[in-house]
């Protein structure tokens, strides 16, 4: 696979340099200082530090740090381009506007050629760490964490580059399964082979992380919380809701309704009081202008270049008092539909200095609320237990808006919910397709964006919902494309 030739050419030449990360160019170039790859193994010191290199390998703009997040919304119903007078840079447009192909694909080989990357890495990691020289809880942690991010990251790779669970089960096209830095595999698992690799490396890690502490910053790393919450997750998407339940308690059962951001509190801070898993981002390895948040805010030299929708504005204004709403900002056509949910931590905005939240309490409470409505242990009676303890916190009426259906009717309202809750999270597009709902965009929200309008309604099982393989690495290794490309 070419992505994995790339990483092992890299790692032959990384610079380790306490606490600070491994970009493109330090693992490419070969610079005057040089440490072997033998003293990088041998060393748990080192392979920390190829731990840290590995974080921030995960929060490039290739992948965390602006391409799946942007990605996700604006293939949704709630986020668009600004219109083509005011030039919006083309970066995701290919997305937007459902334009995929074999051959056009957008940001997919670079997001494919991140992830492996960073997969690569954390392989190395693997394969060493316990015969490296060094403190064995140090070495027991740095185990668990690598563990996590490498199933972590084929998980995105999977609901990102294959169908979803609902539409062929355990048998349809996986990924690839690189587990070892000395091997390389190009055949593509089945989906039932991969998501069962995906839960081992979480339950592995689980059996060796330490405790949570709850220190500030602490959640920058993957915890026994965020392991848990990313399991919830992953059922979610396999649509095991009695399990998806199961790990959600386990959060729950550390973490309470008391820690959710409320009316007063709704600031994306670093490290809120929900935070279970986020990644730090600092001026070493901001983006700037190209980072998450400087796609949505034009201020201070921010791009700004997607906004909210109407029918996502009509829908965060649907009840009183509720705090997102007070999220939306003017935007660059003049109105206020601006979704700023990042702002750097120095005050300004924009430049993209902010913390990435991927994984929080509120997505715990709306896991749980679907997996009940779904069938798991408590019904729909414990769903809206689940699912208005968050509406309790977002709105100065409660009594008026609190969720009181049943049936499909509140499978529909936790949908809604998430839409408000978890938008700019990396959720939207893949939240349609793994409940093989269509994806229906109303014309008058996307007039002059240079969407064609035979593009705007997408089923839930158009191969346009997910990416391509990229053409570069069928080319290279003769991987199998997916299925309708």
């Amino acid at each position: 696979m070419k992505s994995i030739q790339y990483i092992k050419i890299g790692l032959l030449a990384v610079v380790l340099t306490i606490q600070q990360g491994c970009n493109e160019d330090v693992l490419i170039q070969e610079p005057d200082h040089v440490i072997s790859e033998s003293l990088v193994i041998n060393s748990v010191e080192k392979l920390q530090d190829l731990l840290n290199g590995s974080y921030s390998e995960i929060s490039d703009g290739s992948y965390l740090g602006r391409t799946l997040y942007k990605r996700a919304a604006v293939k949704g119903t709630d986020f668009r381009f600004v219109k083509t007078t005011f030039n919006p840079r083309d970066y995701e447009q290919t997305e937007y506007r459902y334009e995929e192909s074999s051959n056009n694909n957008g940001s997919a080989e670079s997001m494919w050629l991140q992830c492996f990357k960073a997969i690569g890495n954390l392989n190395l990691i693997l394969d060493n760490i316990e015969t490296a020289e060094g403190n064995d809880n140090e070495r027991q942690q740095i185990k668990a964490q690598a563990l996590a991010l490498r199933g972590m990251i084929y998980f995105d790779l999977t609901r990102t580059f294959s169908y979803p669970w609902i539409r062929e089960g355990a048998s349809a096209q996986g990924m690839p399964l690189n587990l070892s830095s000395t091997e390389t595999i190009t055949e593509r698992s089945s989906l039932g082979e991969t998501y069962e690799q995906i839960i081992v490396d979480l339950n592995a890690a689980l059996n060796e992380i330490e405790d949570n502490t709850w220190e500030q910053g602490s959640t920058k790393y993957m915890t026994k919380s965020g392991i848990h919450a990313l399991l919830a997750r992953v059922y979610l998407y396999k649509q095991d809701w009695e399990n998806a339940l199961t790990y959600c308690k386990q959060v729950l059962s550390v973490k309470t309704e008391a820690d959710l951001m409320d009316i007063s509190t709704y600031i994306f801070d670093d490290y809120t009081t929900e935070s279970l898993f986020e990644l730090s981002i600092t001026t070493d390895n901001s983006v700037g202008s190209n980072g998450l948040g400087a796609q949505f805010d034009l201020r201070d030299g921010g791009q700004g270049d997607v906004i909210a929708t109407q029918t996502f504005v009509d829908l965060l204004q649907a009840y009183e008092g509720d705090p997102r709403a007070d999220l939306l900002l003017e935007d660059k056509e003049g109105t206020n539909a601006a979704f700023v949910k990042y702002i750097n931590r120095s005050g300004g905005s924009g430049l993209s200095i902010h913390n990435i939240p991927i994984l929080r309490l509120s997505e715990i409470y709306l896991i749980a609320a679907e997996a009940c409505a779904n069938g798991a242990t408590g019904g729909d009676t414990q769903a809206l237990v689940y699912l208005n303890t968050l509406i309790a916190k977002r709105t100065t009426d409660f009594d008026t808006y609190k969720a009181t259906e049943t049936g499909e009717a509140l499978k529909a309202r936790i949908a809604e919910e998430r839409r408000r809750e978890l938008a700019l999270e990396g959720h939207a597009v893949y939240d349609y397709i793994r409940t093989g709902k269509n994806i229906n965009r109303p014309e008058f929200d996307h007039i002059n964006t240079g969407v064609n309008v035979n593009n705007l309604n997408i089923e839930a099982t158009s191969a346009k919902t997910i990416y391509p393989i990229p053409a570069s690495e069928i080319e290279a290794s003769q991987m199998q494309q997916t299925k309708g490309y």
